[in-house]
């Protein structure tokens, strides 16, 4: 059902389920969305994508045979629809949490196998009086009271003896115990130390056991939801063995992109998942947890003496914004921000033009590139035009630019310290679809 919605100065059309294809060109919709199979919720993911796009994408674009790539996978969700709608799917992304989270929604398991072993687990953990003490970072007595790392070590010590096939559940699930007995407060992204905390609670080792077999529960459910569909699509799925999305190479073609890119200035996704990281052994010290960066979109860790430098892209109008953050004429930051901010965005648009010319030669002629993006971002008081400038990057490298559409961003709340003047919320996505002329 579609309704049309005055809010403000913006005409939206209220949707209630599916994306209709044959939306109006430069539309603003408002979507309010159906009950999802529970594998899409599973795994820590901040702003996830919602699957109506891609479903939307698949419903309009998509004939089959039909060949699908996500570069920037994520928690999975286009590869869900993907596998769905009944499409073959290649997938990579550079951040390690989120290939385990694909890789549990790509992999046909057990689910009484997965809560057997749990169970014994947990059996076994009671059990046991000394603990292990083998993950270390940073701050780590800070965000972890002492009966709790010795929980967390059990638990660690024990998934890795169990089958390997059921290890990526068990892991994922011990992922989210991580978060949840941590010592920030509920919904927090960042581990920061900040002026007010809520109270958190003395927790005991039983604690830990006790959320890590509600985690496996909840993912034993999803994956028992998921596993029909997946039976049937099994062999349509692949990992690239790829982790930067910037080079991709291989003998490999596909018939579209769909993809969510990583929003500028947004959200720090390595640090995100710093404890997960560490606890999961997916980093072995805080400097191989910092070299990740080097493969993220949009970092913010850059040298000190590469932001002396303004950062020149030849595209006038964007050089222009650089420039306005970098002398800061609306916003004069602290010592140094301006001048790193610049160079963030410089990055982050160098670094997706290089992954626009990457991508072009494995799409097929006549093939569409689909990217769902934040419209504007502020940055430094400057309004940064983010939708329509991958456009345009794009286009610079072959593609033609055929479709897009705007969704206003309801639920998407990030618990991050924000200051108004410096970066302002994100109020719309931007979906726009490319085409490789044929």
């Amino acid at each position: 059902m579609i309704v049309a919605v005055q809010n403000q100065q913006t005409a939206y059309l209220h949707i209630e389920g599916d994306i209709p294809a044959d939306l109006d060109e430069g539309a603003f919709i408002s979507v309010t969305r159906k009950p999802a199979l529970k594998i899409y919720s599973l795994g820590f993911q901040p702003a996830k994508s919602i699957p109506e796009i891609p479903r939307w994408f698949l419903h309009k674009y998509a004939r089959k045979p039909f060949t699908v790539l996500d570069p920037f996978a994520g928690s999975g969700t286009t590869i869900i629809e993907s596998l769905k709608y009944g499409a073959s799917v290649y997938w990579l992304d550079y951040h390690p949490l989120s290939r385990l989270i694909c890789r549990v929604k790509t992999s046909p398991v057990s689910p009484s196998e997965v809560l057997q072993s749990a169970s014994a687990i947990i059996k076994t953990s009671e059990n046991q009086k000394y603990a292990p003490n083998t993950v270390h970072f940073a701050n780590k007595d800070f965000w972890f009271q002492q009966q709790v790392q010795e929980g967390l070590e059990i638990i660690r010590e024990h998934i890795e003896e169990t089958k390997i096939t059921i290890q990526p559940v068990l892991r994922l699930a011990f992922a989210s115990t991580v978060r949840k007995t941590s010592n920030m407060n509920d919904g927090m992204i960042l581990a920061a130390k900040r002026s007010r905390f809520e109270e958190i609670p003395k927790r005991s080792r039983a604690d830990v056991f006790r959320y890590f077999l509600q985690y496996v529960e909840k993912a034993v459910e999803a994956i028992a939801e998921w596993n029909p569909f997946l039976e049937e699509s099994i062999n349509n799925v692949e990992e690239l063995p790829l982790a930067d999305a910037r080079t991709l190479s291989g003998e490999w073609l596909c018939d579209a992109i769909v993809t969510s890119p990583p929003y500028i200035n947004a959200i720090d996704y390595v640090w995100a998942a710093k404890f997960e990281l560490h606890w999961l052994g997916m980093v072995e010290s805080d400097r191989d947890r910092l070299d990740l960066y080097s493969k993220e979109i949009g970092t913010e860790r850059i040298p000190r003496e590469e932001c002396k430098a303004l950062g020149v892209t030849g595209n006038q109008f964007l050089d222009s914004l650089i420039e306005d953050i970098y002398t800061g004429n609306n916003y004069k930051a602290s010592k140094g921000q301006n001048e790193l901010r610049a160079r963030v965005v410089y990055k982050y648009f160098q670094d997706m033009k290089n992954h626009f010319a990457s991508i072009f030669s494995h799409l097929r002629p006549g093939g569409h590139y689909c990217f769902s993006i934040g419209d504007i971002s502020k940055i430094c008081g400057v309004d940064i035009p983010v939708a329509s400038i991958l456009t345009e990057l794009a286009c610079e490298v072959g593609f033609c630019k055929q479709y897009h559409f705007n969704l206003l961003l309801k639920n998407r709340q990030l618990n991050l310290p924000r200051n108004v003047n410096w970066a302002g919320t994100i109020k719309h996505d931007t979906i726009v679809v490319l085409e490789k002329p044929a």
